[in-house]
């Protein structure tokens, strides 16, 4: 598994957290908040709506390299306002269980183009320092299972598949991205809508729990990919998903599969670099370092959220909005009882230095 450990911040995690406060959000989005909403933003009380957002500048650069020190704080003061302990390693200690099996869900689809360069690190960066963070609540190397929809995809974001155990794993459901060989899926199916699927091995019968980790960015067809999206990996026929905006059915029903719900427990979104157009694919032309990172449980919620960055960046370039027509999955997300998409309703905190 490939690491970087540039610790060119300096800063301790006492030092990190000193030097950030909760602030009034830098996205023009949130400037028509309403008055109710931006008091609640330095509310310790815990909602299921709740966002958080740590953002730094010299977290990575324009170039993908990762300042992995900065990046582990950044996540613990993510989780501790999240969770609103007394310090992230107590929220984790009571979110998760030592002996618990932890699957990171990771997203590495469309990253042909920039296949071997620094602009792929965030990838193994970020996985890397949720694990550290975990760690320090007793969770052991050979309980993590980073894990995508193919191993040819994995290595495309500079990760080494590992399926010894013992060990952190690196595994995947099939080998390349035609779908043959690998761990596999199911023999048992499960409803989509009026469609059936089967799902990845690995989250059936390898991890007790998961981490989804989504990357920001936008979709050709959802308009959008982002947590609820991120499923499309867990399942077998992705393909037979994509009409009607990935709504037919699609992304929320998919969601709403039990083995998903039950065992989706956190999110944690690699708002590293992020993609404005063109996605699923990451071309550098429409790449930009955005430097957060997103924590969450609400997966609509954190979708929401995600979506307004984006076309904030798409404004800023002189870009259209993607529209809600195109982003349906979220609202339709939202009337099946997944999450919410009303800002009115999400509670949101952005932490900055």
């Amino acid at each position: 598994m490939k690491k970087k450990n540039n610790n060119s911040s300096g800063l301790s995690r006492r030092e990190f957290i000193k030097a950030t406060s909760i602030s009034t959000i830098g996205l023009s989005f949130l400037g028509a908040m309403p008055s109710g909403l931006r008091e609640s933003l330095t509310s310790n009380v815990l909602s299921k709506s709740r966002i958080v957002i740590v953002r730094n500048s010299k977290v990575v650069d324009e170039n993908g390299i990762v300042d992995s020190a900065l990046l582990k704080v950044m996540i613990q003061a993510a989780l501790e306002k999240f969770g609103g302990e007394k310090s992230y390693s107590e929220f984790l200690r009571k979110k998760f269980t030592p002996n618990e099996t932890m699957g990171l869900k990771i997203n590495t689809l469309g990253l042909n183009s920039i296949t071997g360069t620094n602009l792929t690190d965030h990838f193994s960066a970020f996985t890397t320092a949720i694990m550290d963070n975990l760690k320090d609540a007793g969770i052991k190397d050979e309980n993590f299972i980073i894990w995508d929809r193919s191993e040819e995809e994995l290595k495309s974001a500079g990760l080494q598949i590992q399926k010894e155990k013992g060990m952190v794993r690196v595994i995947a459901s099939v080998e390349t991205r035609r779908g043959e060989g690998g761990i596999g899926y199911t023999n048992e199916e499960f409803a989509v809508g009026e469609k059936k699927t089967q799902l990845a091995k690995i989250l059936t019968e390898m991890c007790s729990t998961i981490i989804n980790i989504p990357v920001l960015k936008d979709h050709g067809n959802a308009g959008f990919t982002g947590a609820l999206k991120n499923h499309y990996g867990s399942i077998r026929n992705a393909r037979e998903f994509h009409s009607n905006n990935c709504t037919s059915p699609g992304i929320p029903e998919i969601n709403l599969i039990p083995e998903i719900q039950n065992k989706q427990r956190l999110i944690i979104t690699d708002a590293l670099m992020g993609v404005f157009n063109g996605g699923p694919r990451w071309e550098r032309k429409f790449m930009w370092p955005f430097g957060g990172v997103l924590v969450g449980t609400d997966p609509v919620a954190m979708d929401t959220v995600m979506l307004n960055i984006i076309n904030e960046k798409r404004k800023s370039e002189g870009m259209p909005a993607i529209s809600e027509n195109v982003t349906k999955h979220i609202r339709l997300s939202k009337e099946l009882g997944l999450g919410t998409n009303d800002m009115n309703e999400i509670d949101l905190v952005e932490i900055n230095i």
